[in-house]
């Protein structure tokens, strides 16, 4: 199995201590590095007791998400690997949602990168934050399995999928041996799927890894904290993975709270709660109208509705 890498960038060479390292790995497209910078900046900030190396395996760069990146590897004595990866490789696997990237697919080869520096590695989408500490990872046993996931009831994929086992895990965050992932062949079992009816599945990395896993991995616990609850008794990470994203509009105090890491990151600030004035977003002005006027702030969520109106009526058009 080649490495798949067009470029390989070291953004910085920091000596970190022996104990206690963490190898993280994400893979995400240009427009996702400023998600990904505040999540990085949460991860540092919350945990300060940990040597960090983070991978970060795109499709391209700008200048500007590149100097951020060796800014927050200096600043905080991390270090940090950009890759740009050959993106040919991907381009007969389906893509069910439109908006989502073939980047996703980076993460199916992302073993065969990273094995040069470690053997084990916690993969993380980019669109959360963390609030607790990752400590607990450095000390979790697979017990011989490939990947550690959070599983999930939901018969209807199973049975949609056809797989043998009630077993069905998200591959939002994965805690991965690389060793038993390459003896497994996992990658090459995912690409074997390339270029099948779309038709077959309701997702796409995800399912292909369930398919190809079915079930043969170790399930656990639940990391996400929960709106409404205290970060001390439950959860260790917040996962952004509804429609309405945080870089977009502000709900609640888990956006607040994510807009704060994005302040002290060395990407741009996002002061404005609304989201943008576009008709793709008329839904989230009715959801901010309403938490408006829930806080009794009568003026804001007038300003909510007449742009929920506006841009419905643009959409529909």
């Amino acid at each position: 199995m080649r490495d798949y890498i067009q470029k390989n960038t070291i953004l910085s060479t920091c000596r970190l201590m022996t104990n206690g390292r963490l190898h993280i790995g994400f893979n995400v497209n240009n427009l996702f590095f400023r998600p990904l910078g505040a999540e990085i900046t949460s991860i540092l900030e919350t945990n300060k007791d940990i040597a960090f190396h983070f991978h970060v395996l795109v499709d391209g760069y700008s200048l500007e998400n590149k100097d951020n990146l060796e800014k927050t590897a200096k600043k905080y004595g991390c270090n940090i690997y950009l890759y740009v990866m050959d993106m040919s490789i991907y381009q007969n696997f389906h893509m069910k949602v439109a908006r989502f990237s073939r980047v996703t697919y980076i993460r199916i080869v992302m073993p065969w990168i990273l094995r040069h520096y470690t053997n084990r590695y916690l993969y993380l989408d980019s669109d959360m934050l963390c609030v607790g500490s990752l400590k607990q990872f450095l000390t979790t046993d697979l017990e011989g399995k490939a990947i550690g996931a959070l599983t999930y009831n939901t018969p209807e994929r199973v049975a949609f999928l056809k797989m043998k086992q009630d077993v069905y895990f998200s591959d939002g965050l994965m805690w991965i041996d690389i060793s038993e992932w390459i003896r497994e062949q996992i990658t090459e079992k995912v690409f074997s799927y390339q270029g099948a009816d779309p038709r077959r599945f309701k997702g796409q990395t995800q399912d292909l890894l369930n398919l190809v896993i079915d079930g043969n991995m170790k399930t656990i616990p639940n990391l996400f904290h929960h709106k409404d609850k205290d970060f001390s008794v439950q959860g260790i990470l917040i996962h952004y993975s509804g429609r309405d994203k945080p870089w977009e509009l502000v709900l609640d105090s888990d956006d607040e709270l994510w807009r704060h890491y994005l302040d002290i990151s060395f990407w741009e600030s996002t002061p404005d709660p609304m989201p943008p004035r576009k008709p793709s977003y008329y839904h989230s002005f009715k959801k901010l109208a309403e938490v408006y006027g829930e806080k009794g702030k009568t003026w804001k969520r007038i300003q909510c509705l007449f742009w929920y109106s506006v841009l419905r009526i643009r959409y529909k058009l």
